[in-house]
C-alpha cells in the first residue's frame, strides 16, 4: 500500500507539471499572437494548435481525477485506523500527519488545480511507513 501511495503521488505531480507546461505553452503562443508574431503562415495552425492543446489538458485533467478516485481509497483506509486504538505513542500523530497530507491533496485535486500540488514530505512519508508497519 505504501508503495501504491508513494506512486500515486509521484504520478499526481508529474500530470500537474505536464499540465502547467501545455498552459504555459498556450500561453507563450498567444503572447506571441498578440505581438503580432505567427508560429505559422497557415491562419488555422493557430486555432488547430490552441484546440489540441486544450484537449491534451483535458486528458491529463481527467487522468487527475482518477488519481483522486484512488486517493479516496487509500485515505478511507487510512482513516478506518486511524480509529483503531493507538499501538504505540506516535500513533495519533502519524494519523493527523497523514491525514492532512491526504487531505490537501485531495483538496488540489477538486480545486481548478491552478495552486501547486502539495509535496509528500519526509515526515510524512516515514508517518506512512510506521502506521503501515504498526501491528494492529
Amino acid at each position: 500500500m505504501l508503495h501504491e501511495f508513494v506512486e500515486m503521488v509521484q504520478d499526481i505531480h508529474k500530470i500537474d507539471s505536464e499540465i502547467k507546461e501545455l498552459k504555459s505553452a498556450e500561453k507563450a503562443v498567444q503572447r506571441c499572437e498578440k505581438m503580432g508574431l505567427k508560429v505559422s503562415h497557415n491562419e488555422e495552425f493557430h486555432e488547430k494548435l490552441s484546440v489540441k492543446m486544450d484537449e491534451a489538458v483535458q486528458r491529463k485533467m481527467s487522468k487527475l481525477d482518477e488519481k483522486s478516485e484512488q486517493l479516496d481509497k487509500i485515505f478511507r483506509c487510512l482513516m478506518s485506523m486511524s480509529s483503531e486504538a493507538p499501538t504505540s505513542q506516535n500513533f495519533e500523530e502519524d494519523s493527523e500527519l497523514v491525514s492532512q497530507h491526504l487531505s490537501a491533496l485531495k483538496a488540489f485535486l477538486r480545486s481548478d488545480r491552478s495552486t501547486s500540488c502539495p509535496v509528500l514530505t519526509l515526515p510524512v512519508e516515514q508517518a506512512v511507513r510506521r502506521l503501515l508497519n504498526n501491528p494492529i
